[in-house]
């Protein structure tokens, strides 16, 4: 079982994922925005895997993710997209915050609880980000765990946020 926190701010999307994941055995608690989710993060280790979408009210995904990775760098997190940003957009957007998977909007269910599955079962691939286009038209893609010192040709041990990005 896997201790899910959800931030969506779709009440309905945010339900329906709930109840998905609780169905497959985890427990999830859900958050209505992106400030509500950064309080949750900083009372404490109450759960195993953050699961966030990128456009919420009071604190966005992204700021969501940046500050799980500050305060709890151990925690996967998956980042949803949607709104009309293309996957490319998105990950890299949620890539630079830290997060270890994207899944574009709309998605199956079942694709969705897959990736929760394999994301807290620690699956990522070694050097580059992979995606997975599914075939009814699902979009997940993986990072791996420390994705711009692979870019750069480092070993694991290396810390990214000791590498200074010059926007070139």
């Amino acid at each position: 079982m896997v201790r899910v926190l959800l931030a969506e701010d779709d009440t309905d999307l945010r339900a329906v994922m709930a109840r998905a994941l609780e169905r497959a055995g985890h427990s999830v608690a859900q958050l209505p925005d992106g400030g509500a989710a950064l309080d949750r993060i900083q009372q404490g280790p109450a759960f195993d895997l953050l699961l966030t979408d990128l456009e919420m009210p009071a604190r966005s995904g992204l700021e969501v993710i940046s500050g799980c990775k500050t305060h709890r760098p151990d925690i996967p997190v998956i980042a949803t997209s949607g709104k009309g940003r293309p996957v490319s957009v998105a990950l890299d957007l949620a890539r630079r915050s830290g997060a270890d998977a994207v899944i574009a909007k709309p998605f199956k269910l079942t694709v969705l609880v897959d990736l929760v599955a394999r994301v807290a079962a620690g699956e990522r691939p070694e050097k580059e980000a992979r995606a997975e286009n599914h075939a009814d038209g699902d979009v997940v893609v993986i990072m791996p765990p420390n994705l711009l010192a692979a870019k750069m040709g480092m070993g694991p041990g290396v810390d990214s946020g000791s590498i200074i990005d010059s926007g070139r």
